[in-house]
């Protein structure tokens, strides 16, 4: 009893000296004992590639934690599966937080070292299957933000785009390279950013592989909120907590209506039409090249076949 008294006092002081409401003050204490227990779980559980934090039973956070580059491999994507599947049938939660465990990186996409050992049929299915979890994600109930820091590109942008919100911080790096490798975004990627940022634009970063900054995301549209680094986590536990402080059934149904009245063409159709045109780059020889490249670290030769 002793130490919440003592919270409540040191905030009440805290709000009179510095001038700010004691429901500012109250917030502020929320996302600091947040960002603890966030970290303190990851320093426990590091072994897995997906943790999931519910501290906050109205507040998720789900946290990419694959060494190195939180590369979208088979185990990572398992267990986003399984977060995702908990999370269809989760009446609590209000909010779904997407982050990384790393401050330089929230994904740099495919395994292609894992992709380059599959057959066509395995790279079809490998590719299908992450369609499919992106876009379970998508649809969840609950509002869903993203947070970047560091790079995100490939499939790590396309997953960043399928949440509803993204917060990223200056000097974060996006973009969609996969015409340099032969093949095209195919998680969603093509539809979502066209949705995002209008066709033209979408074809044009996409079309010339490039990279860009996350001052140009901002100024493209594809993100919502840009901050300082390693405020990401901080900005989106602010949003979340005013999202889940209203009316949940009203929430979902607002996320609702705006994604039924936004689709004149349903996500699913073009999804599908996306797999159409994904699996005509699957057995090219400039699809392998691509992938032998990158494995020997040179620069591609393509040929158009």
């Amino acid at each position: 009893p002793f130490l919440p008294l003592m919270t409540s006092i040191m905030m009440t002081m805290f709000s009179s000296i510095a001038g700010v409401s004691l429901r500012q003050a109250q917030q502020h204490h929320q996302i600091v004992r947040r960002q603890l227990l966030l970290q303190k779980r990851w320093q426990q559980s590091s072994a897995r590639e997906l943790l999931i934090d519910r501290s906050d039973h109205k507040i998720t956070t789900l946290t990419l934690n694959r060494p190195k580059a939180n590369a979208m491999g088979k185990v990572l994507m398992e267990q986003l599966s399984a977060a995702i599947q908990e999370l269809e049938g989760c009446t609590e939660t209000r909010c779904v937080i997407l982050t990384s465990s790393s401050s330089r990186v929230f994904s740099a996409g495919a395994d292609l070292k894992e992709r380059a050992g599959m057959s066509l049929e395995e790279a079809e299915q490998t590719v299908t299957g992450l369609r499919n979890t992106l876009q379970r994600f998508s649809s969840l109930a609950m509002p869903t933000i993203s947070v970047v820091e560091g790079v995100a590109v490939g499939g790590g942008l396309e997953l960043a785009m399928a949440a509803d919100l993204i917060v990223a911080s200056r000097g974060s790096t996006f973009g969609l390279p996969e015409t340099s490798l032969g093949i095209i975004p195919g998680a969603g990627g093509t539809q979502r950013l066209a949705r995002l940022i209008g066709p033209a634009r979408a074809l044009e970063l996409i079309a010339t592989a490039q990279r860009f900054t996350a001052e140009e995301a901002y100024a493209y549209g594809i993100l919502q909120h840009l901050v300082q680094p390693g405020m990401g986590d901080e900005k989106a536990v602010e949003i979340a907590l005013q999202i889940a402080k209203n009316a949940p059934i009203a929430v979902r149904a607002a996320k609702e209506a705006l994604k039924r009245g936004m689709e004149q063409v349903s996500i699913d159709d073009a999804l599908d039409m996306e797999r159409e045109c994904y699996a005509r780059t699957l057995p090219t020889k400039d699809r392998l090249e691509g992938l032998a490249a990158f494995r020997e670290g040179r620069a591609p030769h393509y040929t158009g076949q």
